[in-house]
Parts: C-alpha cells; structure tokens; sequence
C-alpha cells in the first residue's frame, strides 16, 4: 500500500494538513457504481465540480526500465456523474484540466490516488471574487461567477507545482480585484498574431489572460485599413471581431470596441476633417478623419457606426471606448478644441446611438494626449461634464512617457474613475516585438507609481504576444494595486516556465538585464556590453535547467531568442549571422508573420530577417 511516509518530505508539503491522501469514488446520483475516469467529463453537483484528481501528489516519479521510456499517462481530474453540467463549471474545468495536462505526465504508483479538487460558483462572494479552501476532504475553488471561478483557477494554477509530479497549490484565501476595469487593448492589425492567429489559439490566450485576472479585451473594426464595407476585406475583419466578441464574452470577460471620428479609406472628400496640427509630434495624424461639424459628415459618422452596432448586436457589446488622436480629430473652427468640442460632442452622439443597441453600455472617453501642446482641453472638459456627465462611465488617460499630472492634481473630470493605458508594445521596439520578448518589469513599475491608487484598471496596448510578460505584471497591479511587478514574476516563472526556488534569482537577473539594454537602445546610449553577454549566459543557464515543458513554452522560447539576439545585434555579428538568422525565422513562425507580404505595414511587426520581403511599403 501507498504510504505517505514513503515520500520526501518536500513533497509531502504539497498537500494542506490532515488531507486525506486518496481519491473518493464518487458515485452516480441515486447510487451506483462509479464511472470510469475521462479526461474531458465534466461534473454538475449542486452547482459544483469535483476533480477526483488521480494525480501522483507527493509520489515520486518511477525510473524508466533501460532500454524504455517510463509508461506514462494523462493526468486524469475528472469523474463524471449522471446529471447535466453547469456549463461554466465545465469551462473552469477543462481550463484546469488542460494546463495541468501540459505540465505533467506521470505513472502512478499502484492503488494510488491523489487529494480531489472542488471546483463551483458560489454566489455569496463578490461576482469576480475568489476563495480557495479545503471541504470534505477536497481543496474547494469557488468564485462568484465564472469569471470568478476562472480567476480562482488562475490562482490555484501559479501557486502549484509542476517538478515531474503536481503539488496542489496550499495557497488558502479569498480575494477580489481593486480594478473594476482589468483590460487588454489588441491591436489586430497589419497581420500581427492578433489578426493571423488560428480561433483555437486565440481562445486558449484568452483563457490564459483570463487565469491572470483580466476583464475586459478591447478589439476594433479597422475601417482605418478598408475602402467600405463593400471592401473585399471588410468580412473577413468583422468576422474576426465576431469571433472576438463570443470568445471574450463566453469566458464572462467584456467586450470592448473603439469609434472616433476616423472612418473608411474610401470617405468622400467633401467631408473629410481638416488635418490637425501637431507641433510636438506626439499626436499623430493618422487613417481618414471626417468632420463631425459638417451635417454630412455627421450623418456619415452616424450611419457607419449605426451598422457597426447593427452586426454586433447579435454578439454582445459592454464598452465602447472614444479616442481623441492618432486616429482621429479635426482643426476646423467649430471643432477646436478638438478634445473639449467636437470631440466631446461626437462621444456623446456615438454613446447614445450605441445604447439604443445595448441599454447597459458603457462609454469609455480616452483623454490620449490632451492638451499637447496646451488648448484648454483639460479645462474645457472639467466644465462640460460638470454640466452633464450622465454619458460618460470612465476617463481614461495616458501619454507616451509619464502620466498626465491634470487628472491626478486637479481632479478626474466629472470625478468619474479613472483609467490608464500603458504602452506595454512599442517602446524600445522597432519593429514591435521584431527581436522577441520585450521585458520591461522596471518601467511598468515606475509609472504604476504614479497613478497607484487612483486608476479603477485600464487598457494595455498590445500589437502581439511577445509582451505576454508586461500583461500579467499591469492586470496583477489592477487585481491588487500593491503587488509589486516583482512579485508577479515569482508566480509567473514558476507557473509558466517551472522555475524554481535556485532558478528564479536568474530568472530576475535575466530580465533586469534584458531591460537594462532596452533601456539604453532606446535612449540611445551605448548598450553595456558585460550586461548583453551576461543576459546570454542566464538564459543558456535557465535553458539548461528548466523542465522539458517549461523549455518548450513559447514564452519562455520568445525570451530566450530576445537573448540571443541581443547578443548577435549588440557584441556579435549582426543580424546577418546564422544564429541571428535562426531566431529570427524562428520568431516569424511564431508570430504566424510572412516572409512575403503585401501589407504596407507588416514590417511594423515582424521580425527584421534581411531576406523578408514586402511588395508595398517598406521593408
């Protein structure tokens, strides 16, 4: 028989105190015998699901026979039971299922069976709360919804273990987010992963977003990149944001889109706006701007997003986010200020149109580079919603560099809640994500600094995958606002790549580096040489050391060939060497990018391989 004393007593640790170390049968409701085992059963017992995990708990691994790999088999935390499924339960559970599938694979020892797992929604906690406890013998993972539910699992997952056996996490508590708005922004365009990836994948990233605590995902119809709607492409791209939508919304995240003032390539001059001007080159002067001023234009603003609405009534829209600039605005008489007239004026028009759709519409206004230079935007804002702010749910403020002092000495306009958008995507990184992972725990820390406190969450940018680091450092800072990045990456390195207790100190070590180098491109300073050859040497030490399914996550892959590029574009040969060359194609298959292409942007965001070709645009 299976003794727990026959066991290290590390690994022993891995289950609270008193657990029962074995797996209850349980039986069909009415009685019966118990069903066999699958993997993908699903089990509905007043609202709950019971993962009677047959996972080796603190066994140790068995030796393979020479000559033969060891027999292993999947990790099995399931029984099912007669009944229907809650299918939100089901949800988490499969999630679960699946990532701890991924981790381990094992041989058990004989007659052995580990501690079960309860998975269920429990009402009484706040509806994206949740609470991991022990009951009846079983770890207990409850949350108010499904969204709760997922964010508990979340949680359960990062703080379990995963060296060759599964330790269940012993992490006990309950917790709720401070943020009420944890998003993401994904920019799905010029054929990034967002716009290429494959459904399946991209419904498993928002799965994984999800497990890190986040809310809300924003994705756009990109009339910036199409003549009309009878634009050949314009189908496909509202497609794509469909499947977006029922993907977001099916985990119990919101849906978010974004409307200016910027509409399609093919808009009639007559209409157009006038060009804004842009001392400070901040701005931007971006896509086809109509006027709102003009009845014309104002008609055609309203129509086009009128049918926006229109095909994603079907699907379910929670947010509409309004942007000032880059895309957008206008210099004409009756819109200057843009950002406190015809702005405002336009958001309030596009906000009331959208809750003739959905009733319970949230209006998101984004005050993106207010008053740069100065206009009185600020100002002109604070004494319009003064007058009328029932429109309006969120401010939301950001610039390229440090947060807007307004908002944080004078006072959120409308005194509404406050969002932020961090840049986690671009900066130091031309082309977006082009040599890999772009860590940068340091700068994300400094700038939550500013605003901790005082921010309700927030929209990160993101153009791709490679900044999968930077999200779940910003959602852990809008779940809990003094989590230091810090802290974030312990869990992270654990749960995504098996560091452990001798490894994570590199891990740290790695990516200060990594962002001490960054930081010097950027300025343009010379980069430290020791620092780059350094990075290298602790991502080959942490390739070594890492576990097989560690080493294969495409996380810890897009770090470790930032490394390497580094090194050959800083002290080495070039971009031009076949290593260099390797991890580029490698980071192209990634990124799902193309060799050849006839998007004019796509060189924005794929890695800068010399024989890469685009037929339009640069290279």
């Amino acid at each position: 028989m299976w003794q727990a004393a026959d066991l290290p007593a590390d690994r022993c640790l891995a289950f609270p105190p008193g657990f029962a170390h074995h797996c209850a049968m349980i039986s069909r409701e009415g009685g019966g015998a118990a069903e066999a085992p699958n993997r993908r059963a699903f089990l509905k017992v007043t609202g709950a699901a019971l993962l009677g995990a047959e996972w080796a708990g603190c066994a140790s691994r068995p030796a393979a026979s020479e000559g033969q790999g060891a027999d292993t088999s999947r990790l099995e935390v399931g029984r099912r039971v007669a009944g229907d499924s809650d299918p939100g339960v089901a949800r988490a559970w499969s999630i679960l299922q699946d990532r701890v599938n991924e981790r381990v694979s094992v041989r058990w020892p004989e007659g052995h069976k580990g501690a079960p797992i309860r998975l269920e929604v429990d009402r009484r906690l706040p509806a994206e709360a949740y609470r991991l406890d022990t009951a009846d013998q079983a770890i207990r993972v409850s949350g108010g919804s499904l969204q709760g539910l997922i964010h508990g699992v979340g949680k359960f997952l990062r703080t379990s273990s995963y060296d060759g056996t599964f330790g269940p996490s012993v992490w006990r508590g309950e917790s709720a987010p401070r943020g009420s708005v944890r998003g993401m922004y994904f920019a799905s365009h010029f054929h990034n992963w967002y716009h290429q990836a494959s459904e399946a994948e991209m419904v498993r990233y928002l799965e994984d977003l999800a497990l890190w605590g986040v809310n809300a995902v924003m994705v756009i119809f990109p009339m910036i990149n199409l003549q009309g709607w009878d634009d050949p492409e314009a189908e496909p791209a509202m497609e794509m944001v469909r499947r977006y939508a029922r993907a977001i919304r099916g985990l119990g995240m919101q849906f978010a889109t974004g409307l200016n003032n910027t509409m399609f390539i093919g808009a009639p001059a007559a209409i157009r706006a006038g060009r804004l001007p842009d001392p400070t080159g901040r701005r931007g002067n971006s896509g086809h701007p109509i006027c709102p001023s003009n009845p014309e234009g104002h008609a055609y603003l309203i129509a086009n997003s009128r049918r926006l609405f229109e095909r994603l009534a079907d699907v379910g829209l929670d947010i509409l986010v309004h942007w000032p600039y880059d895309e957008g605005g206008c210099s004409c008489e009756p819109c200057r200020p843009w950002g406190s007239n015809g702005y405002l004026r336009l958001s309030r028009d596009l906000t009331r149109v959208g809750r003739e759709y959905f009733p319970r519409l949230k209006s998101v206004l984004s005050t993106w580079m207010f008053d740069t230079p100065p206009e009185g935007e600020w100002t002109g804002l604070t004494e319009s919603l003064a007058r009328d702010r029932s429109w309006v749910d969120y401010i939301l403020a950001d610039s390229h560099e440090d947060f807007p002092r307004y908002p944080l000495d004078v006072g959120v306009p409308g005194g509404l809640p406050l969002l932020n958008f961090p840049e986690i995507s671009m900066w130091g990184n031309w082309p977006w994500g082009g040599y890999g992972a772009n860590p940068l725990p340091g700068r994300y820390q400094r700038l939550w600094n500013q605003v901790r406190g005082q921010v309700s969450g927030g929209f990160p940018y993101s153009e791709g995958i490679y900044e999968d680091l930077n999200k779940a450092v910003v959602a852990q800072f809008y779940w809990d606002p003094n989590r230091s990045a810090r802290e974030t990456l312990v869990e992270y390195a654990a749960y995504e790549f098996g560091a452990g207790p001798r490894t994570i100190s590199d891990f740290l070590a790695l990516l200060d580096a990594m962002e001490d180098t960054a930081s010097r491109s950027y300025r343009k300073e010379p980069v430290d040489r020791e620092t780059v050859q350094r990075a290298h040497g602790l991502a080959e030490s942490l390739q070594a050391s890492l576990p097989e399914w560690g080493r294969r996550n495409w996380r810890w892959e897009i770090l470790n060939l930032r490394a390497i590029l580094d090194r050959e574009r800083h002290i080495g040969g070039g971009l031009g060497t076949p290593a260099a060359e390797e991890a580029l194609l490698r980071l192209i298959e990634l990124y799902h990018a193309e060799l050849e292409t006839d998007d004019p942007y796509h060189h924005r965001v794929r890695p800068p391989l010399k024989r890469a070709v685009s037929r339009k645009g640069n290279r």
